[in-house]
């Protein structure tokens, strides 16, 4: 008896090739999509966008630009500044704060400045990617120590020089004789000592919007919610498929409005379904952390809107493509698993490989957490948000669009 079930069950799925298919097929593309997610979320394997601005213009700060170029995972753009120290410090941070830097190097001093001053280089940082900023600062700190290791003696040796008077020739030349013994050492690669004195200076920028939530919540609770928004309208767009065998939708289709007009009342349900879940999750996130939901409740709401008319169209053109209920559950779960990985649902994007980074902007989720995050993170108004809602609402229409032309194929078959 048990082998007879086992050779239905065999029977049953060789007949539904599209269920053979994504049963044995998909599993292994998972995998490999999930582990290259996941391998950039060690520091070697990070791509990082670093923006830099050189203030010094000094021998040591070129020498220094040349060495952070060859560093693996920095892909990075160096600033042509204009306008003197405080516009350097400003375009950094602004963009930092606007995402389109993972952090700023500012070159703001002489490397051998004396070691009473401030440091020389600033790493600048946002709260909502704290770990790029270490990572930045840990590697420019090696580096230091590696390349250039006489930096910390030179700031110390003209501390000692203004506090106990000039030095004498004998001395001088001991000093230099000195600080090139380490630049060679360091050529050579030899261990050097750890530095004297820290020559970089960590910042972190704190949001736009004033709230202190490290810039967490307001990201995660845009990932969680345009994830479960795919879930859950996945589930209810399968429904389509059990009222299609059931016989249901043919008497429907003898209705006024035929196919088209029962898509779209699902298509219209799952949009509004959505809807209210997303109010949940940001409501909470307001009662409880504090972000300005009221505040911000009309670009929320926009947002709102078309990231749930996204996974109800989604979910509605899974269906129709699907034939059968185990074909529908399979791909709806590849779907939901591979759109939420790279658009970063799972976990932040700049973590990633610089190639998938830049494929998640192919999914919902990502346009839809960067809105989110814009809005309650980064203050953004309406001009600066334009682009995401464009993307979003063009993706949910050509999705509800090919749902409604097959569907009537259906109809007619």
């Amino acid at each position: 008896m048990i082998l007879t079930v086992l050779r239905i069950m065999w029977l049953g799925l060789w007949r539904d090739r599209g269920a053979l298919v994504l049963a044995f097929l998909f599993p292994p593309l998972l995998f490999v999509v999930f582990a290259e997610v996941f391998s950039g979320s060690t520091g070697e394997g990070l791509a990082l966008n670093i923006a830099l601005a050189d203030q010094s213009q000094s021998g040591f700060s070129r020498q220094l630009i040349d060495s952070i170029e060859t560093i693996d995972g920095f892909e990075l753009s160096v600033l042509d500044l204009q306008g003197g120290l405080p516009a350097a410090d400003d375009q950094l941070s602004d963009l930092v704060r606007r995402g389109a830097a993972d952090a700023a190097i500012w070159v703001r001093a002489e490397l051998s400045s004396d070691i009473d001053s401030d440091a020389p280089i600033v790493v600048i940082g946002d709260s909502s990617k704290a770990l790029a900023l270490a990572v930045v600062q840990g590697r420019l700190q090696g580096l230091l120590q590696q390349e250039f290791p006489a930096l910390n003696v030179a700031r110390a040796v003209t501390l000692v020089d203004i506090l106990a008077g000039p030095y004498s020739p004998e001395q001088q030349q001991l000093l230099d004789e000195v600080l090139a013994e380490m630049e060679a050492e360091a050529a050579t690669g030899e261990a050097m000592p750890e530095p004297v004195n820290s020559l970089i200076e960590p910042r972190m920028l704190q949001g736009a919007t004033g709230v202190d939530d490290d810039g967490g919540i307001s990201y995660y609770a845009g990932a969680v919610a345009i994830l479960f928004l795919l879930f859950s309208a996945m589930q209810g767009a399968i429904s389509l498929i059990d009222e299609r065998s059931s016989g249901i939708v043919d008497r429907l289709l003898a209705g006024p409005g035929g196919a088209g007009v029962v898509v779209f009342g699902k298509g219209l349900f799952l949009n509004l379904q959505g809807l209210v879940q997303v109010s949940l999750i940001f409501a909470l996130a307001w009662w409880v952390y504090g972000i300005d939901w009221f505040g911000k409740f009309d670009l929320w709401l926009v947002t709102a809107v078309l990231a749930s008319a996204n996974a109800a169209w989604l979910a509605m053109l899974t269906a129709s493509l699907c034939a059968t209920r185990q074909q529908a559950q399979t791909a709806a779960a590849f779907l939901v698993l591979i759109l939420s990985a790279i658009g970063g649902s799972m976990m932040p994007r700049f973590l990633m490989p610089g190639w998938l980074r830049e494929l998640g902007w192919l999914t919902p989720n990502a346009w839809a957490i960067e809105a989110w995050q814009g809005i309650f993170w980064r203050g953004q108004s309406w001009s600066e948000l334009w682009l995401a809602w464009l993307v979003l609402g063009l993706t949910a229409l050509l999705a509800m669009w090919l749902s409604l032309v097959l569907s009537t194929r259906y109809a007619r078959a």
